[in-house]
């Protein structure tokens, strides 16, 4: 596959996968809203998960608008033709482009970090790895953008590789250690009623992080190699971020709407009652209900 040709088809999926987002954060948000009406709606709106998943619909939006934007330029503006255009590194819509793109995938990983930060209580020790793999992501953001301007070609933008390295490691790394608190912290008080268990919620979080990270990983390994079909992966990435993100967020907003459907026939997990907090304020609640910090309000998901 030639360039051009791999330039339009990781287009045509971006713009694709946009839709697909699109219908899942409108989704996300409307159960949320529902979920947190009256006095609690203020918090929603304030809240760093509800901000940052905003802020991760525009920087995803921009990317595609950016995107079409020079599919139409390279295509049918430009005097010299796709092929001179899309070599030019330099181009204002590229830098754009490559901005948008990569703030959304630090709003993704900031996103990662906080949810770890929530789900263990607010302690500092277990984020810092996170939060330091973080700052070398701001830091790779910076660099690519530099490089990227004055390459010729995207698969000698070096920056690219420590990048994927930190990402990698943070998605990993939070989702590895909030699976493990969620299942240690909650395995011998559930009592799984009609099949439901502890499972499902742990499944949630890998299953969203493989998402991204499976997609990344195709990315690594065509930069690595220097084909043509990483502009098909890095054209895409922001909106499986997107999708993974919204996806999450709308799965534990149906569940939580199933349970206040269902509350009389019992048809949600269950909860041994261990002192004020269900189980010491740090795992799920008691009556099937999810501790607040493991709900998609003001300090949840």
């Amino acid at each position: 596959m030639g360039p051009l040709a791999a330039i339009l088809a990781g287009t045509t999926l971006a713009v694709f996968l946009y839709g697909l987002y699109t219908t899942l954060f409108i989704t996300s948000i409307f159960l949320q809203v529902r979920r947190h009406h009256g006095p609690d709606t203020r918090s929603l709106y304030l809240s760093m998960m509800f901000i940052t998943s905003c802020l991760l619909f525009a920087s995803v939006t921009a990317t595609c608008i950016l995107l079409t934007t020079r599919i139409f330029i390279g295509f049918v503006f430009w005097a010299d033709g796709p092929a001179a255009y899309f070599a030019d590194q330099s181009q204002p819509t590229l830098t754009g482009l490559n901005i948008v793109s990569l703030l959304a995938m630090l709003f993704n990983d900031s996103m990662m970090v906080y949810r770890l930060w929530i789900v263990y209580s607010r302690k500092k020790l277990v984020v810092i790895f996170p939060v330091l793999t973080f700052i070398g992501l701001v830091v790779s953001v910076i660099l690519i953008v530099i490089e990227n301007s004055k390459a010729s070609n995207l698969a000698l933008v070096i920056s690219m590789t420590p990048w994927f390295v930190l990402t990698l490691c943070t998605n990993v790394y939070c989702t590895a250690f909030i699976a493990w608190k969620i299942w240690s912290g909650t395995k011998g008080a559930a009592i799984p009623v009609n099949g439901a268990n502890l499972k499902d919620l742990v499944a949630m979080f890998v299953e969203s992080s493989a998402l991204i990270t499976s997609w990344a990983l195709f990315y690594a390994v065509a930069h690595q190699v220097a084909d043509n079909s990483q502009y098909i992966g890095v054209a895409a990435l922001p909106s499986i971020a997107g999708i993974a993100n919204a996806l999450l967020q709308t799965r534990i907003g149906l569940g939580q709407a199933r349970n206040n459907t269902t509350v009389q026939s019992r048809s949600t997990i269950q909860f041994v009652v261990r002192g004020p907090g269900g189980l010491g304020g740090d795992g799920l609640g008691t009556r099937g209900e999810m501790h607040p910090d493991l709900e998609p309000k003001a300090r949840g998901l």
